[in-house]
This record gives structure tokens, C-alpha cells and sequence, in this order.
């Protein structure tokens, strides 16, 4: 199982509340979606405008492609694109190089 970091950023301080709501609340539909594209521990670390985010899977870039073809994922993507930095209509997303990692 591969381990994969990615950072995004919010757009300002006045989306901050709403992102978090909006996780608040995920729904048990984009949840399964996520576990359908083979996501696990999917985590999510903010700091002011910065998003880390963690997951484990077998094959982190299939459970992106997978994701596109959830049709809940669009209905989430509407609410949460808004609020983030985004290129070509999706999350701006830096991979992370893991340097450590310990069990």
C-alpha cells in the first residue's frame, strides 16, 4: 500500500469556515466513493490557507481517475472548488515527497 501527501491551498480567510462545515458533514456518499477509487485513511490537516492532505491506497493516481467517475464527486466538487485555488476547474495540487515514515 502506497502512502501519498498532496497539499492545496483555500483562497482566503473567509472560506476557511465554510470548508471545514462542509467536512463537517461529508456524506456517506462521497465517502464510498472515495473507498470505491480505493482510497483509505484519507486525512485532511489545515493550516491557515494550507490543506495537507494523506491517503493510502495501491495506486494513489487511479483513485483519481477513478474519482472522475463518480457522479457524486461532481455534486462535491461544486461545493468545494469554489473555496480552493484551483487549475483547469480542479484543486491545485502539489505532491508531497515522503522523506520518513515510521510504523
Amino acid at each position: 500500500m502506497a502512502r501519498y501527501g498532496f497539499v492545496m491551498h483555500l483562497k482566503g480567510l473567509e472560506v476557511i469556515d465554510d470548508y471545514e462545515r462542509l467536512h463537517q458533514d461529508i456524506g456517506a456518499e462521497v465517502r464510498e466513493a472515495h473507498r470505491r477509487a480505493g482510497m483509505r485513511n484519507y486525512t485532511i490537516f489545515r493550516d491557515n490557507l494550507t490543506l495537507f492532505a494523506y491517503f493510502e491506497a495501491e495506486d494513489p493516481q487511479a483513485c483519481f481517475a477513478h474519482l472522475k467517475t463518480e457522479p457524486i464527486m461532481e455534486e462535491w466538487w461544486a461545493k468545494t472548488n469554489p473555496l480552493m485555488l484551483t487549475e483547469d476547474d480542479a484543486p491545485k495540487i502539489t505532491e508531497l515527497r515522503e522523506v520518513f515514515h515510521m510504523d
